[in-house]
């Protein structure tokens, strides 16, 4: 109990140090104006697997803006920027009240001047963020209350079916209070849950990110925290749902932040969100960063109070550098290191899934596509051998190929025992074209033989190699022996003795298939080594 006191404690202090000159609690946040590159960045954590090119646009005042996200192709933001003389002022911030705004977007993603989003919803207190349905039909929309500036509570409204741009029944929702501030609205993509910020009590500690389901007809579900690796005791804001949905972002001055608020990325699984990394000091700095809004794959938006900004916070357009990423390795024999071709590679996620399965060819390879971030594990397996599996992890987006290779272990060859005979089962021994020599592949076979051997010593077997009917009788019966020599030898190599050894040819006197005319399968299996047990 008291380990845990302390470390709260220390917790706290890190949070009223870090709180200084952090985003302030009332504050929803981002924008562009010239091509140039920001580099206020933190090598303490390096680009962490992350790599982004950060511009400014063109829609940044000397107050502060900040993004929110898209409506009907039009980027939407909330600024402090003064309109007319008889603007009101934020007593608390000292600027205008912030109101929303809608910029045309151009084909490169920048920004053009903002205009007036809505003349309803645009008066009074501050507007913060606001979040849309997939339809466009319906907002979900953040304003701080009468008289205190800096707590928001969440309202809805619809557009007016009747006439364009006219948000009419404008709602509170249920779980409204006065006595703490629910922020940053985020809707998912199939309008069924909807995300949110608050200090409400059952925060861990300062901000957390809730959800709450959104039921057909409108209704509300309980208000939960979200489950995982997302909330610590000090503050996360600013949630935001990836475009694949695989992914939530937000805003954090917790976990390892650089400095204030930044942008971090965890991963959505069915139990939880797990995965949480910092996106590393190409996009974040030891000013605050927030609001993180993806618009593709590789573009997106966020918000910061950096150096070098226009107003107090100004919203930035990011491009980040993804490749194409694939895992990709060699099965093979533990003990020959050859290659094994026709193994079966199977690809599972954190969970135990199975993402992806193939054989692997010819050179014993195999290759999948895998994701960024995320922990994978490569189970194979082959008759004759032990499965095997072999964890990794793809912590970057930036390397193309993971090379992960994996070996399995040969099983002991299988003893057989007929009436006729008890003999060691194996695949063929393969040699060299008219030659003793053993082919690589087939010491594999051989090292099974060894190990069922070393396992039974009490074991004798005598070794019996055949040829098929092409050639000469001579030429077959003198390469049968040397054939089956070159087996022994090979044993003996692997310390059986030779007490336990005989080896003798035959020829082509012993086929399997008797036949005058025969065809490469029938060939293919007169030519044969045998591993016979022998009786007492």
């Amino acid at each position: 109990m008291k380990l845990l006191v302390n470390t709260i404690f220390a917790l706290f202090l890190v949070y009223q140090i870090q709180a200084q000159g952090s985003l302030n609690s009332n504050q929803e946040i981002a924008s562009l104006d010239q091509e140039i590159t920001i580099t206020d960045s933190n090598p303490n954590i390096g680009n962490n697997g992350f790599k982004f090119e950060t511009f400014t646009t063109g829609i940044n005042s000397k107050y502060s803006d900040y993004g929110v996200g898209f409506y009907k192709e039009k980027f939407i933001s909330f600024s402090a920027r003064k309109i007319g003389a008889l603007a009101k002022i934020d007593p608390n911030t000292k600027e205008p009240y912030t109101k929303l705004y809608c910029s045309d977007i151009t084909y490169e993603w920048d920004l053009r001047r903002p205009l007036l989003f809505s003349h309803i919803l645009n008066k009074g207190e501050n507007l913060g963020t606001i979040s849309f349905s997939k339809e466009g039909d319906r907002i979900y929309f953040s304003k701080s209350m009468e008289g205190d500036s800096q707590k928001f509570q969440l309202y809805t409204a619809i557009m007016n079916p009747n006439r364009e741009g006219e948000w009419i029944n404008i709602t509170a929702l249920p779980f409204n209070d006065s006595s703490y501030s629910i922020e940053n609205p985020h809707l998912s993509k199939d309008g069924k849950t909807l995300y949110f910020s608050s200090n409400m009590p059952e925060s861990i500690g300062g901000y957390d990110i809730f959800k709450v389901a959104v039921n057909d007809d409108k209704s509300y579900g309980p208000v939960e925290r979200i489950e995982g690796s997302v909330n610590t005791v000090l503050d996360e804001k600013f949630p935001h749902t990836s475009l694949d949905k695989k992914y939530l972002y937000f805003s954090s001055n917790g976990h390892n932040s650089i400095g204030g608020f930044d942008i971090f990325r965890s991963r959505n699984t069915e139990l939880n969100y797990v995965a949480t990394r910092n996106l590393g000091n190409t996009i974040n700095s030891t000013k605050d960063e927030i609001a993180y809004i993806p618009a593709t794959e590789t573009v997106g938006y966020f918000t910061s109070d950096r150096e070098g900004g226009k107003g107090g916070y100004d919203i930035y357009k990011i491009r980040e550098y993804i490749v194409d990423q694939n895992v990709a390795g060699v099965v093979r024999d533990t003990e020959t290191q050859i290659p094994l071709a026709d193994a079966t590679i199977v690809l599972l996620d954190a969970n135990g899934e199975e993402v992806a399965t193939m054989s692997s060819n010819q050179d014993g390879e195999y290759r999948f596509s895998v994701d960024a971030f995320l922990d994978y594990t490569i189970l194979a397996y082959k008759e004759g051998f032990e499965r095997n599996s072999t964890s990794f992890d793809t912590n970057t987006n930036l390397v193309p190929t993971f090379e992960t290779d994996i070996t399995l272990d040969a099983k002991a060859a299988e003893i057989v025992e007929t009436e006729e005979k008890a003999f060691i089962k194996i695949d063929n021994i393969l040699f060299d074209f008219n030659s003793d020599q053993i082919k690589d592949i087939s010491t594999i076979t051989l090292n099974t033989v060894v190990t069922t051997l070393t396992r039974n010593p009490d074991i004798r077997i005598d070794i019996k190699a055949h040829t098929d009917i092409q050639g000469s009788n001579a030429y077959n019966l003198k390469l049968s022996k040397k054939r089956a020599a070159s087996a022994m030898n090979y044993l003996l190599s692997k310390g059986i003795s030779k007490d336990r050894l005989t080896s003798e040819g035959y020829g082509e006197s012993q086929p399997l298939i008797d036949c005058i005319t025969c065809d490469d399968t029938q060939h293919e299996m007169n030519r044969r080594v045998e591993f016979i047990i022998v009786r007492d």
